[in-house]
């Protein structure tokens, strides 16, 4: 089984990933480190890495590729990603939301994680939801011009998750009887009951 994860930032969808791949003995695939070193690399944060991408579809191109090809050879693997939705139709697509203020609030609150260093620059909350909310339009501009997808078109899902007033317990517990039931439908144990 492929989970998808996507999401907006601060929902809690890292965290879920986490407690998802441990709970299933999975791996877990982050894009959004393999984005931050692909910064890193362009001596540029990730939301101008975003809008490098804007005109340079190459940085896409090479991230969606990779996605491609994971969902076409491995198995039994949790990605987050915010397109992987559309690049591996076969996994259980899974979208976790929030209110963008809470999402920067609670990233507010946790900017010593090293994942988080392009959002450090923010000085308060409201500063952070306005890159919060910068990076998600960037990115629903970009997948719409190269693909013709909406990430936040909640219709693409076979669940969605608001976490704006859950803890990661309670959404993991939403989330779980999903993959229960796919895991179910993957085996057959669903047509014998």
């Amino acid at each position: 089984m492929i989970i998808s994860l996507s999401g907006l930032p601060g929902s809690g969808k890292s965290t879920v990933a986490k407690m998802l791949a441990e709970k299933l003995g999975f791996e877990r695939i982050y894009m959004g480190a393999i984005l931050r070193k692909m910064a890193d690399q362009k001596g540029v944060n990730i939301l101008e890495l975003m809008k490098m991408a804007e005109t340079d579809s190459s940085i896409d191109e090479e991230t969606d590729e990779y996605v491609k090809e994971l969902g076409n050879t491995k198995n039994d693997f949790i990605i987050e990603s915010r397109t992987a939705f559309h690049f591996i139709p076969n996994s259980l697509k899974i979208f976790v939301k929030v209110d963008l203020k809470e999402g920067a609030r609670r990233i507010f609150g946790d900017l010593q994680k090293e994942e988080r260093k392009e959002e450090e620059k923010a000085k308060t909350v409201k500063n952070l939801t306005e890159k919060l909310q910068e990076r998600v339009d960037t990115d629903r501009f970009r997948y719409q011009k190269y693909y013709g997808i909406d990430f936040l078109e909640e219709n693409n899902y076979d669940l969605v998750v608001d976490t704006t007033h859950l803890t990661p317990n309670e959404a993991l517990e939403k989330i779980w009887w999903a993959v229960e039931r796919k895991r179910k439908e993957e085996s057959g144990e669903e047509e014998m009951e």
